[in-house]
Formats: C-alpha cells, structure tokens, sequence
C-alpha cells in the first residue's frame, strides 16, 4: 500500500451511520455515505474491527476473524461496500487484532476442552509458586496480565483483558491461521490492512521483572527488558 500523499478516512463502525435504528452502525449505512466521502477526496476508508466480539473490549476482543458482526451486516454487504467503494477510488483497509483472541473464540474455547493444538495457540506457563501467576506482569485493563486455569495448573497470559487471551506467535500454525485471515479478506475485497497492537506478538523471556508495568510507558521499559 502507498500512502505518501493519500488521505485515509477511519470510519468506526459502531457509530458511523445506523440504517435500521438499532443503534449500531451498519454496512448499508456506510455504503449510503460513499459519494459524499468520495466528494472529500479520501483515497482509504480503513475500519476499526468489526469482527463477532462480546465487546468487552470495544470490538478488540474478536471471537472469529473470518465472520462480521451481524449488527455491522452480512459477508455480502461488505463485498457490496467494498465494489461500490473502489467504483468511486476509495480503497478499504482493515484493523486486524492479531496479538490476542477473545476466550469465546473458538480456538480458545477448544483449548479449555483439554485440545492441546489449540492450547498452543496461546501463551500458557505454570506459576513460580503455588498461587503466584509466572512473573508479576500487568494488564493493560489493571491486575495481573495472568489467569490461572486449575484444569492445567497452568496460567494463560492476557497483556489486556483477561478475555483476550494472548496467541502463541512462536507456533508455525497461529502464524499460518494468520496468513490464512488475511488472504480471506483480500479475497473479499479488501486492499491492505493496519495490525493493531502488533508490537507486542513477540513476548521475549517471561523471567521475573523487577518493576511495575502500569501505564504506557512501562509497557515500552517491559519490551525493552524482554527483548520484545
């Protein structure tokens, strides 16, 4: 994707225009804006997530990536969007929320039934001691950035909620799942992507770090100090 000199448009889309009066912002309502943002001259609508989601996390908790929210629309109104978007030279771009999942996913929810290849989508460890989470890393929603799970002695890591459980980017099949979303999308329509939060996929050594990991700013000491 090229940007120099291009003009990006973000559009959330639970509040951007609501066709049923629902209260969500939906597809059709999107599509019914396009000729006055083609009058602005955007060169890029790029959407916030807009994927299945309980929403504890304002759509960043995605419960399935290959799907759309049906508040939002169908598949087939996206694919009407994004036809009638490049009709008019807007490009769509998508906020892809790859660090982590939520637990209603199913491939979490298949690693709570005792499946091991989905448990190893995601980042578990046993705690340094009876009842002491693997390292005193915290949330980015407050607390421990650890949940313990008695059915494995094991604690899963969750950097934000604890029903964003965070995926194992060092397993060759999360890596490939990915490559699969992506490749999905591009076939739907879409032109290029924004990947949230992707600085922090990588985790480092998860040894005990000797400082408090609240705030912005401490996340950033926290990559520094594990190699992320």
């Amino acid at each position: 994707m090229e940007f120099k000199g291009k003009t990006v448009y973000q559009i959330y889309p639970k509040s951007f225009c609501d066709t049923n009066g629902d209260g969500w912002g939906d597809f059709p309502g999107v599509i019914s804006k396009l000729d006055y943002l083609q009058e602005l001259g955007i060169d890029y609508i790029w959407f916030n997530a807009f994927f299945p989601s309980p929403q504890r996390d304002n759509g960043y908790d995605v419960a399935d990536y290959r799907a759309i929210d049906p508040r939002y629309g169908t598949i087939e109104d996206f694919q009407v969007l994004c036809a009638e978007a490049k009709k008019r030279g807007i490009d769509i771009m998508l906020d892809m929320v790859f660090n982590h999942t939520s637990t209603q996913h199913e491939w979490f929810q298949k690693a709570m039934q005792g499946d091991l290849k989905y448990k190893n989508y995601y980042i578990w460890h046993k705690g340094k001691a009876p009842d002491e989470a693997p390292n005193n890393w915290q949330s980015k929603f407050g607390g421990p950035a650890w949940e313990y799970v008695e059915k494995y002695d094991e604690w899963y890591l969750h950097l934000f909620d604890v029903t964003q459980a965070d995926l194992n980017w060092d397993n060759p099949e999360v890596r490939a799942e990915m490559a699969d979303v992506v490749n999905f999308w591009l076939a739907k329509g879409v032109h290029g992507f924004r990947f949230d939060v992707v600085n922090l996929i990588s985790k480092g050594s998860y040894d005990m770090i000797q400082m408090s990991l609240m705030g912005a700013n401490s996340i950033q000491t926290v990559r520094m100090s594990t190699n992320i």
